[in-house]
């Protein structure tokens, strides 16, 4: 496996991590699925998981290049997002990423 594929690979499963553990940070807690954690602790396990994933793949992206490593940073942080968030939605029980967005909003509304 060549360097720009363990980099995009590991890239791939940290926006797929950041974007699952937002979203379900995110819920209410009857609507979290039951693997995601419910103490404090795990819950920043998981959020260091994705951050040393995208710390190595980032890493490695700038060291086979530096316009690789931007571009790389740029999709991460603004096309990853897209891909991931609404699979992850129907998934987590909601019928599109509206209805996730709406349920997270009244969610919002009730803490405040």
């Amino acid at each position: 496996m060549t360097p720009a594929t363990q980099s995009a690979l590991l890239l791939l499963a940290a926006g797929l991590t950041h974007s699952f553990s937002l979203m379900c940070h995110k819920l209410p807690s009857e609507r979290c699925p039951a693997f995601y954690p419910r103490h404090p602790l795990l819950r920043t396990i998981v959020n260091l998981v994705w951050l040393l994933l995208f710390v190595a793949g980032i890493r490695l992206a700038f060291v086979l290049a530096t316009m690789l490593g931007i571009v790389a940073a740029i999709l991460y942080f603004v096309a990853l997002p897209f891909v991931f968030q609404p699979p992850l939605a129907r998934m987590l029980g909601f019928h599109n990423m509206k209805d996730y967005l709406e349920t997270t909003e009244q969610n919002k509304g009730q803490k405040n």
